[in-house]
């Protein structure tokens, strides 16, 4: 009897088990019942596009439908679990028989259990098909929004109208409008019924017409509505926060400090109060042009991506222009304040394109995306510049307010005009036009094609050129006190630099590189001379004041044999040609000072039909003479 009790305490517990568990399974469903007949009744008062009672009343006969037979297959189950425990308790049982009853009722408990769990699995699916259906009906509440007409507010009669159609409460969904909005807050300036209007379009999220705002005497917020699919004409103070996208032009009334920073395509964005800007940033925008040029009292103008396609900007005020339009500018005039910092994307210039007033100190010019001005003139008048991918100009650049000009891309230039350069540099630069600069600048470019093309020639003080590919006379620059020369030539040229008396300047004077002939007379003031890279022929004569040849070239491979003349260099006390090779002709006179001479070197020896020729005479070389 004791072993039958213990089974019927097991049944109890099963049974308080099931009740939970069925009371779990009704709770679950009923949450869903109540949560998707929340939506209707939301969708049904709010929207009004669709009847979906009929949808619910056959899902709430299903799920009561479910519940019933879950709710009857369990008791079912308990009730026959007991009925078959009752009558064992009361029978006078075989140990055999409560064995076979043992038996009977674990199987029905593990029926049970499998059950169980059944509801289990199937509660968990039915939580996540909830969730699921609830998402899917938010977005289609919201997607289903729409108000499909015009929508005016204009009055207080208006305004209840559209109150009606636009819920306004916290969980009421945003909208959309098919149709063009009008707002007038002329005659709704009352803090109550401004209230209540912005209410109304902070529950608009898209616009498919035009949108027209005007504002009384209390701000509009639109801080809701993200894209517009037409115009848009916005009164200053209204709030457009989230504002992201408009197909159409932009009319905005704003001014003062105007920051618009939500914007990122329109057609055309103008400023109807431009004149009554003082700061202006439009930082976002990547698409459309601008519409306004005029912002005389603006102390600062940062735009975003927005073309500026031709036209007078006046901004004379500014001390600070920045433009992100990366594409091309055609004939645009920019008057800023003489101190300005100006800064440009844009990545090419067609026109005539002119920059006034950044010419103080401490203005700067910078167009880091400028890559060729085409058929063209840019002017940047600022005192920096800074320009560092411009490779070609086919036209005219001017920089003129500049002390220092650097153009590191630049191979090509119709015309430069950098006349307050003190020091110039387009490394990449073969001259072909020309350059203007300070009288006496420093110059740096990769070939000089003739002298001439800088108009300073005569005075400019330093030139390098690190890949000379022409011959270069330096006489015709008499200013200069020191160059640096790095020939670009071959066995098959005939590159020559010269150094002449007209050089009464030149210090300093460095080779390096291919050079066919360097020939150096009488420049009055170069004391010491030092050679590198490959010079076939090499002379240096009739100079006062040279003290030292260190000599550290070698020969041009493929060219005939190199020559050497030293002659009338009268205060040379040494000459060592040791480190020469391939030498055909020696030729040493008259020098005056010349005690020591050092052989060529006889590591690689002139071609076999070479003629050879050595001469030294009228030097200070002496000997001993011995009486053979």
């Amino acid at each position: 009897m004791l072993f039958v009790l213990k089974v019927l305490l097991l049944v109890k517990l099963l049974e308080k088990a099931l009740t939970t568990t069925k009371t779990i399974f009704n709770y679950n469903f009923y949450q869903m019942k109540k949560g998707l007949l929340s939506i209707l009744a939301a969708a049904t008062v709010l929207v009004g596009c669709q009847n979906y009672d009929d949808q619910f009343d056959a899902l709430n006969v299903q799920i009561t439908a479910l519940q019933q037979q879950v709710n009857s297959s369990i008791t079912s189950a308990i009730s026959d679990l007991q009925g078959q425990l009752t009558t064992l308790a009361s029978t006078n049982l075989t140990t055999d028989d409560l064995a076979t009853a043992l038996v009977d009722i674990t199987a029905q408990i593990d029926a049970i259990n499998d059950a169980v769990a059944d509801i289990d699995g199937e509660t968990a699916e039915l939580e996540e098909e909830v969730e699921e259906i609830l998402d899917a009906l938010t977005d289609l509440l919201e997607a289903n929004a729409v108000i499909d007409q015009n929508v005016n507010i204009r009055n207080t009669a208006e305004l209840e109208y559209v109150e009606s159609l636009i819920g306004t409460d916290e969980a009421d969904p945003t909208v959309i409008i098919k149709g063009n909005v009008l707002v007038d807050g002329t005659d709704l300036d009352t803090a109550a019924l401004a209230a209540r209007v912005n209410a109304v379009t902070n529950k608009i999220r898209t616009v498919i017409g035009n949108v027209t705002v005007t504002v009384g005497d209390v701000g509009i917020t639109m801080d809701t509505v993200s894209f517009i699919d037409g115009t848009a004409t916005l009164d200053n103070t209204v709030s457009i926060g989230a504002l992201a996208t408009v197909s159409g032009n932009v009319s905005l009334g704003h001014y003062g400090d105007v920051s618009v920073t939500t914007l990122t395509s329109v057609a055309t964005l103008t400023f109807s109060n431009s004149a009554s800007i003082t700061t202006l940033a439009v930082n976002n925008l990547a698409s459309g042009g601008l519409g306004t040029y005029n912002y005389p009292l603006a102390t600062s103008i940062v735009l975003g991506d927005i073309a500026i396609s031709s036209g007078v900007v006046t901004a004379t005020n500014a001390t600070t222009f920045t433009s992100g339009f990366d594409g091309t500018l055609g004939a645009v005039t920019l008057k800023v304040s003489a101190t300005a910092v100006v800064r440009m994307a844009a990545t090419k210039v067609t026109g005539v394109v002119t920059i006034t007033g950044a010419s103080g100190a401490g203005s700067q010019g910078h167009f880091e995306g400028l890559t060729s001005i085409d058929a063209a003139t840019f002017t940047n008048p600022a005192q920096t510049i800074n320009m560092p991918l411009l490779a070609t100009v086919t036209g005219t650049l001017v920089v003129a307010g500049a002390r220092d000009v650097a153009l590191p891309e630049l191979s090509k230039a119709d015309a430069i005009t950098a006349s307050a350069a003190y020091s110039f540099a387009a490394n990449k630069l073969v001259t072909s036009a020309a350059i203007s600069t300070h009288s006496t600048a420093t110059v740096s470019v990769k070939s000089v094609a003739d002298t001439a093309h800088f108009t300073a020639s005569p005075t400019i003080e330093g030139l390098t050129a690190t890949a000379q590919a022409s011959s270069i006379d330096l006489g015709t620059m008499a200013g200069l006190k020191n160059a640096t020369i790095t020939g670009a030539g071959t066995a098959a040229t005939a590159y020559a630099v010269t150094a002449s008396a007209s050089n009464t300047a030149l210090a300093t004077l460095n080779v390096d590189g291919v050079i066919n002939t360097l020939t150096i007379t009488a420049a009055p003031k170069l004391a010491t001379l030092t050679t590198a890279g490959k010079i076939t022929d090499f002379t240096v004569a009739d100079t006062t004041t040279m003290t030292t040849i260190n000599f550290g070239h070698t020969f041009v491979s493929g060219d005939t044999a190199a020559t050497v003349t030293v002659s009338g260099v009268t205060k040379l006390a040494s000459l060592d040609m040791s480190s020469l090779t391939k030498v055909k002709t020696i030729n040493v006179q008259r020098n005056a000072a010349l005690a020591t001479i050092v052989a060529p070197s006889s590591t690689v020896l002139a071609e076999p039909i070479a003629p050879i020729s050595v001469t030294v005479s009228g030097n200070a070389l002496t000997g001993n003479f011995d009486q053979a």
